[in-house]
């Protein structure tokens, strides 16, 4: 594992001791609450899963979701989001509002740059909600389907995440 996943792993794992949430599943609209970044959902483009905003005005955060999504997928846009306010607070704080569209692709450098921000983002999203350490414990008894339900994530997210960790 990378130490820039290595790092991730921490971070994440702190934030859900810090808000009480080191078990599954994992109530990410409340590290979001706790954490003072309301969470807002509201009919989006299909490509569109979420965006998060800095309010100069009222210096706060304010991620929205695509309330057309699955559950599953509006609870990974969510974790994603929140990535985005631990990982690229300064970054959000000049840009304002950070829109996540499915299928990024990048054409030049800045947008180079951009793509690994999303990357370490999902990578985020995937350490706050599937957990490694509760993972490792309850892999071998679980399929990854039942990991899958009792994380409250969808299958493919689950299988990238193993895959991921070197479990699968």
């Amino acid at each position: 594992m990378s130490k820039i996943n290595e790092k991730l792993e921490e971070l994440t794992s702190n934030i859900l001791l810090s808000n009480d949430m080191y078990k599954v599943p994992v109530d990410v609209v409340k590290i979001a609450n706790s954490n003072d970044i309301k969470v807002f959902e509201a009919s989006l483009v299909s490509k569109i899963s979420g965006a998060i905003r800095y309010k100069k005005e009222t210096k706060k955060y304010e991620i929205l979701v695509n309330k057309e999504d699955t559950k599953v997928r509006q609870r990974f846009t969510i974790a994603h989001e929140i990535g985005h306010y631990f990982l690229h607070k300064d970054f959000l704080k000049n840009e304002g509002v950070h829109i996540d569209a499915i299928l990024y692709r990048a054409n030049n450098e800045n947008e180079e740059e951009a793509k690994k921000r999303e990357k370490e983002v999902d990578y985020f999203a995937g350490a706050l909600l599937m957990n490694k350490t509760l993972l490792e414990k309850l892999r071998n008894e679980n399929s990854i389907t039942e990991l899958a339900e009792i994380f409250d994530v969808s299958v493919s997210a689950m299988t990238v995440r193993l895959d991921i960790l070197g479990i699968l």
